[in-house]
């Protein structure tokens, strides 16, 4: 018990000068002296890794110089880094500091996707249904997709809702699609509040039903969505006062969840 204890405490006490060391780098690199940021680099500590990377990439202390930084990142991603990752994926995709690779990027953002981050899983989404760095596979594309929906991301849970509506990966599910757009439009997503006023107009979930139309359409018209004003002002010419009155206080009392 005594020696976990100890081992305990020398992690504790080893961490704060590492922490320490690391923003004295940072200083340092960024005021032109890279060395103490190169010897913890060296050392295989990701932090230092990442610094020196990002300043190679912007240039900040040191000449930019690319290549150097994929190369730290590149060692930083091995150790399982998941902003070296993300970063190694666009590095690869854009061809910066590296023979642009799709498939070499799409590696690595596989690997950033498996660690949970939500962005990396609906770019690889993407890249699957296209075919983009590895071989096309609508029903891989739709699970990736779904994974970032399930975090809450709003351009994920439009695109799911739509991929199930559709059975883009089999067979169709409208009323769960519906319900994943449903759910990005109650983020506030233009998209798919474009998608609910016309659900709502043309009675796809029953009858239809107008002030639930003007709503969704009046919300995305207050984001900027030209069409939406374009509709919500022809709508106006057909409603009752009363239809109008009720459809403009469902949009004042709305908000995001």
């Amino acid at each position: 018990m005594k020696t976990a204890l100890f081992a305990l405490c020398a992690i504790f006490v080893a961490a704060a000068p590492a922490r320490a060391d690391i923003a004295a780098a940072r200083i340092a690199v960024f005021s032109g002296d890279p060395v103490p940021a190169l010897v913890l680099a060296e050392d295989g500590v990701v932090a230092a890794q990442e610094l020196l990377a990002e300043a190679y990439l912007t240039g900040r202390g040191v000449a930019r110089d690319p290549a150097v930084a994929a190369g730290w990142l590149l060692r930083a991603g091995k150790q399982n880094s998941l902003s070296a990752q993300i970063m190694l994926a666009q590095l690869y995709a854009e061809g910066t500091g590296v023979a642009q690779d799709m498939s070499e990027s799409t590696r690595w953002l596989e690997k950033a996707a498996i660690q949970g981050d939500g962005e990396s899983q609906l770019a690889l989404g993407a890249r699957y249904l296209q075919g983009a760095g590895v071989a096309e596979n609508a029903e891989t594309g739709v699970m990736w997709i779904a994974k970032a929906a399930r975090q809450g991301d709003p351009v994920a849970q439009m695109q799911y809702g739509a991929a199930l509506a559709n059975g883009l990966a089999g067979e169709a599910k409208p009323e769960e699609g519906l319900g994943w757009i449903v759910r990005a439009a109650e983020q506030g997503h233009v998209e798919a509040l474009m998608t609910m006023g016309p659900i709502y107009a043309q009675g796809v979930l029953g009858d239809p039903d107008v002030v639930a139309a003007y709503k969704w359409f009046r919300l995305a018209a207050n984001m900027g969505e030209e069409r939406a004003m374009q509709i919500t002002g022809e709508m106006k010419q057909s409603m009752m006062p009363e239809q109008l009155a009720h459809a403009e206080k469902m949009v004042r009392e709305w908000t995001p969840k």
